[in-house]
């Protein structure tokens, strides 16, 4: 009788693949935790849009977003009856999400006392997979919408 104590290879098989998935799987939750902060991010972005449109409405007053593609940030200002900008909000897109450009004049959106914005357009980002995204700010309403490309 001999004594074989070598493996089979189907056993070796079985032992690289289940070893591996096992290796798999923290990357797998790496990418998904830098794709929940983009999303994170754009929605806060979205957010922020509408913040200062129902804040412009319930205060009677004007609130302008401004966009700066050059510090890949925005500035949420609420403009006084002196002609002077209060920051209310500066944020910096970290994770991800970069400004590319805007159609809006001056890259500021300005909503008056009824939500509406002065100059409606659309806002051009990307994300870290180059993937365009697109933020248009309807005429009329301020409606804001995200597009997704």
């Amino acid at each position: 009788m001999r004594d074989n104590k070598g493996f089979t290879l189907i056993e070796l098989l079985i032992t690289i693949s289940i070893l591996s998935m096992i290796l798999f799987i923290p990357m797998l939750k790496a990418n998904m935790v830098l794709n929940y902060k983009e999303r994170q991010e754009l929605k806060e972005f979205k957010n922020d849009l509408c913040y200062a449109r129902n804040n412009a409405i319930v205060e009677s007053t004007r609130y302008s977003v401004m966009l700066r593609p050059d510090t890949n940030s925005y500035i949420i200002f609420k403009h006084r009856a002196s002609a002077l900008k209060e920051i209310v909000k500066n944020k910096e897109f970290t994770n991800g999400i970069k400004i590319k450009t805007t159609n809006i004049k001056g890259h500021e959106i300005i909503f008056n006392y009824s939500g509406a914005p002065l100059i409606s357009g659309t806002i051009y980002l990307e994300d870290k997979k180059r993937n365009p995204i697109e933020i248009t700010i309807t005429p009329a309403t301020g409606k804001v919408n995200v597009y997704l490309k």
